[in-house]
């Protein structure tokens, strides 16, 4: 892991691409709903579940870090959370995603929105665990 001298983010590769900032949580929740509010916090809440992983709050969104990130919270509307999962393959024809980006074949993030906490169900956690075997880099050791 590489730690950035200037803003203390760790990355997997050394010298990383990213925005330096001094970013929390609390700042992305600001003036959102109870209900987004909460959506987030049971998001959360669901995927350490699964294991440990690091929040990493930047402007826009906050990511979530174990080797490298494996999902994001982009999003904070009045009644939802938009989501996305790398993952390394694309899970096309599958309705949960609203949209699926192709990262020069490598990785493929999937883009979901969670309007209730039953939206969170068992496929998503399904997808959930996917995107933190991405995260742990287990798709690299599954390789070897």
């Amino acid at each position: 892991m590489w730690t950035c001298p200037k803003c203390g983010h760790k990355f997997f590769n050394k010298n990383q691409s990213h925005s330096c900032g001094d970013f929390t949580v609390d700042d992305f929740l600001k003036n959102k709903t109870e209900n987004s509010i909460d959506l987030f916090n049971y998001f959360i809440c669901e995927y350490k579940k699964i294991g440990d992983f690091e929040l990493h709050p930047v402007k826009t969104r906050v990511a979530l870090l174990t080797k490298m990130r494996f999902c994001s919270i982009n999003k904070i509307g009045k009644d939802f959370i938009d989501i996305h999962f790398v993952l390394t393959q694309p899970y096309n024809g599958n309705l949960l995603f609203y949209r699926i980006d192709n990262l020069a074949d490598r990785f493929f993030v999937h883009h979901i929105k969670i309007y209730k906490r039953e939206d969170i169900n068992a496929q998503v956690k399904k997808v959930m665990n996917l995107a933190y075997n991405i995260g742990n880099r287990e798709h690299i050791k599954s390789k070897k």
